[in-house]
């Protein structure tokens, strides 16, 4: 069953709206789903102040699907702690989308603000456009960042995108801003852009597979040698059969450069996979050595 969500009334100061997901709306009625509070500032308002809800519901989150429509950049919260479902997004979207979220997918046609998919532990998220910065972070305070779960952008990233990620795969079809996966404990990173400063920092395990450019590779990570590598090339197709419109074509003949690290955390176990044919200078920085 689909609930149809169409944004009437753009608000000028942002909403906060958690209730919209699968699990709030199943069960409930068209009618009781229009009561649902969202807040703006310090006011407690109602979903149809800002929203023509119309469609079916379901009784089981999973049975649910979202559908919204409209420029949704003051929005923020849609999907949080989402367990189910389906939520389809029709234009841009604000701040916290899927965070903590456990199961389920969205799929964003536009672009996401900060903060999206923050804690998220399971579910699949699709990002058509930009994301901003913080992508599967960890929120202030909080040493876990991602803990599972899927997340694809086919635009750009911003800054310290996968702090204190724990599980989970991202992939980015753009470039990446600075401090990419800061603090990173474990999961999966395939960036098919070019990526900022800093990558990696303070991070004791994961694997960052970069195929575009990087700027520098911090000093405490160490280079432990070019080569080929054969799950390199299984990571591609996992990546080129899901989302083939990010990767047209990869060899099983290209060669890496691998840096492995922090070694100032004194747990050196994550690694970052740089392709050595679009990284001519880490190349002569390495043959240096």
């Amino acid at each position: 069953m689909t609930v149809l969500l169409k944004l009437v009334n753009e608000p000028d100061i942002p909403v906060e709206a958690d209730v919209i997901t699968p699990n709030q709306f199943a069960g409930k009625s068209v009618r009781e789903i229009r009561k649902m509070p969202v807040y703006q500032g310090n006011k407690t308002l109602m979903l149809d102040e800002f929203f023509e809800v119309s469609g079916k519901t379901a009784s089981t989150p999973d049975e649910t699907k979202i559908e919204i429509e409209g420029n949704l950049r003051r929005v923020k919260y849609i999907g949080h702690k989402m367990n189910g479902g389906k939520i389809e997004i029709r234009g841009d979207v604000g701040m916290y989308l899927g965070s903590q979220m456990q199961a389920g997918r969205i799929h964003v046609h536009g672009s996401v603000g900060e903060w999206a998919a923050t804690e998220m532990s399971g579910g699949n998220i699709q990002i058509e456009g930009d994301a901003g910065d913080f992508l599967c972070a960890g929120l202030r305070g909080s040493v876990e960042g991602m803990k599972g779960g899927r997340v694809y952008v086919a635009g750009e990233v911003g800054r310290e995108m996968a702090s204190h990620m724990r599980r989970g795969f991202i992939a980015v079809k753009g470039n990446v801003g600075e401090m990419a996966a800061a603090r990173m404990q474990g999961g999966t990173i395939i960036v098919m852009g070019n990526i900022s400063t800093r990558v990696g920092v303070q991070a004791t395990r994961g694997m960052i597979l970069i195929l575009g450019t990087i700027e520098k590779v911090i000093p405490t990570f160490r280079f432990s040698g070019i080569s080929q590598r054969e799950f390199t090339t299984y990571y591609l197709r996992y990546l080129k059969k899901r989302r083939s419109d990010f990767i047209e074509e990869y060899s099983a003949e290209d060669r890496w450069l691998k840096f492995q690290g922090d070694f100032a955390e004194g747990r050196p176990f994550a690694e970052i996979y740089v392709l050595e044919k679009n990284n001519e200078s880490i190349v002569k920085e390495v043959s240096s050595l």
